[in-house]
């Protein structure tokens, strides 16, 4: 929760709203599908506007139960 509650924070602080997170797999897809909803809606950050980068070291389409960005859309 600490982790969710400090990204929602970070991007809530962005003046423009433009926010950039990488995102790893692993046990933190769970973390912060888990946390992060609301920790977005208590500081009012606007994911809209978030870009998001999923760093995944396997070449493998999102299809592929290896791939960090199929992980987060199960999820």
């Amino acid at each position: 929760p600490g982790l969710a509650r400090f990204v929602a924070q970070r991007a809530a602080a962005a003046g423009d709203g433009r926010f950039a997170l990488g995102l790893s797999g692993g046990s933190l897809v769970e973390l912060l599908t888990r946390h992060l909803p609301p920790a977005i809606e208590s500081c009012s950050a606007a994911p809209a506007r978030w870009l998001l980068a999923f760093c995944d070291e396997r070449l493998v389409p999102p299809e592929h139960p290896d791939s960090t960005a199929g992980a987060y859309q199960v999820s």
